[in-house]
C-alpha cells in the first residue's frame, strides 16, 4: 500500500470520526423534555367549546417541578374551565385557575420525580368568541431536574395555534363529546404539616396542606380550630365554624393547643377530613368538655342512686 492510499484511508477515517462525533454533540443538545399544548380540535367554530391539554413529555429525565405560564388572546378566546383532575402534579405552589386576564399561572411539584412521555400537567377549556386566528402560547416556563439540587431542565415548547371560522348557516356548531363519568370518590389522603418560617408570615406558625382528586379535582379547603375533639366534627360543623383556606395558611391558635381539621372538597362535592393533633395539647383537667363529662356522669349517678333509693324505700314500706 502507498503512502498516498494510507493518507487516504486516515483521512478517511478522521472524517468518519468528525462526523458521528458531530452527530452525538448534536444529539445530546437537542434532546429536551417538550412541553406541549395539544387539542383534539382542529377546526374550531364561533360558539364552540374545545379543550387545550398542557401535557410533559421528559424525554427520559427526571422532571420534579414545572412553572409557567399560559396566554391567550381574549378578545377570541374565554376560558370556561380548568380542571387538573388527573394531573401528574402532586402539590400546587400556584394552582392554575380561571383568568379574564388573559394568562394562566401554574407553579407545582410532583416529589420523586416524574419520567414519562404523556404527563397531563392540567387541561383547559376554552369557548371561542368570534372569528379569527390567534395561538395559545407558553410564557416564562421553566422545569427543574430531580436530583436534589433543583438544576434547569433543557426544554422545549409547542403552542397552539388555531383559526375560528363562522359556521355554515343552519350547520349546529360541535361541542366537546369526551365522556361524562361520575365522581363518587373522596379525595386522596393527605397530611398537613405545621411549620414556621422567618419569611413566611414573620415566623408565626402556619399550616401547609395538599392533595389531589383524580376524578373532578379539588375544589376548595376548609379549615376548623377548636379546643374539643368533639367539636372538631359535630357541633363545629352546625356551628359553622369552618373557614375556607388556602395553603399555608395562617393559624389563630399560635399556642398551637388547638386541633385543627382540614376538609378537602373536591368538584363533585366528595369530602375528606383529615385531622392535625394539638402541639401543646392543653391538659385535661382545663378542658371544659372533659370537665362537662364528669359533672354530667355526677348527675346522672346522683339521679339514679336518688329513684333507686327511693324505689327501694317504697317498697320497704309495703
Amino acid at each position: 500500500m502507498t503512502q498516498q492510499e494510507i493518507n487516504k484511508k486516515i483521512r478517511v477515517s478522521l472524517a468518519f470520526f468528525f462526523s458521528v462525533s458531530l452527530a452525538l454533540i448534536f444529539s445530546l443538545t437537542v434532546q429536551a423534555a417538550q412541553l406541549n399544548l395539544v387539542s383534539q380540535i382542529q377546526e374550531i367554530s364561533v360558539n364552540q367549546q374545545f379543550q387545550v391539554d398542557l401535557v410533559l413529555d421528559t424525554e427520559n429525565e427526571e422532571i420534579n417541578a414545572i412553572e409557567g405560564k399560559i396566554t391567550f388572546p381574549r378578545d377570541l378566546l374565554e376560558v370556561k374551565k380548568v380542571n387538573d383532575g388527573n394531573s401528574i402534579i402532586n402539590f400546587w405552589i400556584e394552582k392554575p385557575k380561571n383568568a379574564s386576564d388573559g394568562q394562566i399561572a401554574f407553579s407545582g411539584i410532583t416529589p420523586g420525580g416524574y419520567n414519562d412521555s404523556q404527563g397531563l400537567i392540567f387541561s383547559i377549556t376554552f369557548l371561542a368568541k368570534k372569528e379569527g386566528n390567534g395561538a395559545i402560547k407558553f410564557g416564562e416556563v421553566k422545569a427543574l431536574r430531580n436530583d436534589g439540587q433543583g438544576t434547569e431542565a433543557a426544554l422545549t415548547i409547542s403552542n397552539f395555534q388555531f383559526l375560528i371560522s363562522v359556521p355554515p348557516a343552519g350547520e349546529p356548531v360541535p361541542q366537546i363529546t369526551t365522556p361524562k363519568t361520575e365522581d363518587l370518590n373522596p379525595p386522596e389522603e393527605f397530611t398537613p404539616q405545621i411549620a414556621a418560617d422567618p419569611v413566611i408570615f414573620k415566623g408565626e406558625w402556619f399550616l401547609v396542606f395538599a392533595t389531589q382528586d383524580k376524578g373532578s379535582g379539588i375544589d376548595y379547603y376548609e379549615i376548623l380550630e377548636t379546643r374539643s375533639k368533639i367539636q372538631g366534627i359535630g357541633i363545629g360543623q352546625w356551628l359553622r365554624r369552618w373557614k375556607e383556606a388556602e395553603s399555608p395558611y395562617l393559624l389563630k391558635d399560635q399556642n398551637l393547643r388547638s386541633f385543627i381539621y382540614v376538609k378537602a372538597i373536591d368538584k363533585a362535592g366528595n369530602e375528606r377530613i383529615v385531622r392535625v393533633e394539638p402541639g401543646y395539647p392543653v391538659k385535661w383537667y382545663k378542658r371544659w368538655e372533659i370537665w362537662f363529662i364528669i359533672i354530667l356522669g355526677v348527675v346522672i349517678v346522683y339521679a339514679m342512686s336518688k329513684f333507686l333509693w327511693k324505689r327501694l324505700n317504697t317498697k320497704n314500706h309495703e
